[in-house]
């Protein structure tokens, strides 16, 4: 780019109003370079936002399933351990269901 050009983009830049300044520099800090037209830029800068946004919502929901299916595994192996503490309490009921089978039968 030579000198001219440069100071011809610079002059032009300043005859730009705010609101297509903020739109230039919004876009260029998305990565999206401005096509020079400022409804074609303005419309390019609501698509990224909405893009954006969409993606952040995405990725709020999957943080959520994420976090309530580590909820679900938490309360699953709880409940697994209850389980067997309980199981391990119910020797005591099966030694005094299998002596009242055994009463009831006559072997003992």
């Amino acid at each position: 780019m030579s000198v001219n050009s440069i100071s011809s983009l610079s002059a032009s830049y300043n005859s730009i109003d705010s609101e297509y300044k903020r739109i230039i520099e919004e876009l260029r800090a998305m990565g999206i370079e401005p096509t020079g037209n400022k409804s074609t830029d303005k419309m390019k800068l609501q698509q990224a936002k909405q893009a954006e946004k969409t993606s952040d919502v995405q990725e709020s929901q999957f943080v959520s399933e994420v976090k309530d299916t580590d909820k679900v595994q938490k309360e699953s192996s709880q409940d697994e351990a209850q389980n067997a503490t309980a199981a391990q309490n119910m020797t005591g009921a099966t030694q005094i269901s299998d002596y009242n089978k055994y009463k009831l039968l006559g072997l003992y």
